[in-house]
């Protein structure tokens, strides 16, 4: 299992633990598939702060990707993204890293295409 994911079990409970780890930062059509087939209706992207400062080459890849994700598989499911554009995470962190209070201030704060 997956580090963050298994953070994120043990601050709010094996039973509540809705997080699927794609290992990377790799969401293929099977992975969007086998969710919907388990009647997923919002797919919350929630990748690693992988840039050091908004606007570098790390911070365009990443912003690029999770667009590319939402026209690729959008029309399919609803996705949204935790995107730490306030910089709270220090550099490579996931947003379950710092905690449940910061976790769920980036989930409020996730970016939902209209």
């Amino acid at each position: 299992m997956e580090k963050s994911c298994m953070k994120l079990q043990s601050f709010y409970g094996h039973d509540n633990d809705i997080s699927v780890a794609v290992c990377g930062s790799a969401v293929s059509s099977y992975h969007i598939s086998l969710l919907q087939e388990l009647g997923v209706t919002e797919i919350i992207i929630a990748f690693d702060r992988q840039f050091v400062e908004i606007g570098d080459d790390e911070f365009k890849r990443l912003k690029n990707k999770l667009i590319h994700i939402n026209k690729r598989y959008g029309t399919k499911v609803r996705i949204s993204a935790i995107f730490d554009k306030n910089m709270i995470l220090p550099y490579k962190d996931a947003p379950i890293d710092q905690g449940a209070q910061i976790f769920e201030k980036l989930l409020n704060e996730r970016i939902i295409p209209e």
